[in-house]
């Protein structure tokens, strides 16, 4: 299932990377996909994270800079950290004081191309490139069905 692979790669992100507490993929208006987010609200993260997406991008297309790539927010008790998943989802990256910024945006680009090709199940090149990673450990699966078009939030919620 999709929802299971989403799981699995934000989880393997999560080992790779010191620091992160939590994980969570979230729609675009505002609705959780799959989450792993250790004891924090999912439904409010997700909606807050979607404002927080649109609000960054309008700041990056006000001052020239281009299309969000991702947003830092650094606190007294840690980091939380959105990446843009096109133009369907967000990623949410909650990390520790001891989150490793670095790593993470090393590590970051993977994961972003395995759950972008996931929860882009009209994108033609998705089996493909799972297919390509699957092996190093994480699995990994697309849909079942083939499908062209948007992809709707009714589609991308999913239950944890």
């Amino acid at each position: 299932m999709v929802e299971d692979a989403l799981l699995a790669e934000m989880r393997a992100l999560q080992d790779k990377v010191t620091g992160i507490t939590g994980t969570a993929v979230a729609s675009r208006d505002g609705l959780i996909v799959r989450e792993d987010t250790g004891g924090v609200d999912p439904d409010n993260l997700a909606a807050l994270a979607a404002t927080w997406l649109a609000l960054a991008q309008r700041m990056s297309n006000e001052v020239g800079q281009g299309t969000l790539r991702e947003a830092m927010t650094r606190s007294s008790g840690g980091f939380v950290v959105i990446y843009a998943l096109g133009a369907q989802a967000v990623l949410v990256i909650i990390g520790d004081e001891g989150l490793d910024i670095v790593k993470l945006h090393r590590e970051a680009q993977a994961a972003l191309d395995t759950i972008g090709a996931l929860i882009a199940r009209n994108s033609p090149h998705a089996r493909a490139f799972l297919t390509e990673r699957e092996g190093d450990g994480v699995q990994r699966e697309a849909d079942a069905r083939s499908h062209h078009g948007p992809v709707d939030a009714d589609e991308l919620q999913v239950a944890p």
